[in-house]
């Protein structure tokens, strides 16, 4: 694979939770031999790429209500996979991150998603790869956009 495709991949993994959440498309990954919902699959390819973050920001990047990321957070602790810290600055401060088990199953996850990325990506000319990311990318954030001003 040549670098440039790699480049589109990165973009992709950053544009498909949004583009994907934002049509409403749904649909369950699996990994370690564990079954996961795509709500779990986008907690984790999160937290993989941010390390850790507040769960009001998960919240509002992944575009869902605080008591739907709270339940979801509450499940993945359940298994093991995300921890949960309270800020020591400032205790109404929620912070997740994933344990050693969480990354190497946001690493497999990874994996799966970008060999479905690259079985998309096979359908478009590789000339026509940049004005197709562009696309999704306006798309994108338009969404975001959009999700944010509702």
């Amino acid at each position: 694979m040549s670098k440039k495709i790699d480049f589109y991949i990165e973009k992709l993994e950053w544009l498909g939770p949004t583009i994907v959440r934002g049509l409403g498309l749904l649909s369950s990954v699996e990994a370690l031999e564990q079954t996961f919902s795509f709500s779990q699959v986008m907690v984790l390819q999160t937290l993989h790429r941010s390390r850790e973050m507040r769960m009001s920001e998960l919240s509002s990047f992944l575009g869902l209500s605080k008591a739907n990321a709270t339940g979801l957070i509450d499940r993945l602790v359940t298994r093991g996979l995300v921890r949960r810290q309270r800020s020591t600055t400032d205790r109404r401060v929620v912070q997740v991150s994933l344990t050693a088990d969480g990354h190497r199953a946001a690493v497999k996850l990874t994996a799966t998603w970008r060999k479905g990325l690259k079985q998309l990506m096979k359908r478009v000319p590789e000339k026509n790869l940049g004005p197709f990311i562009d696309t999704l990318e306006k798309l994108a954030l338009g969404l975001a956009e959009g999700r944010a001003t509702q």
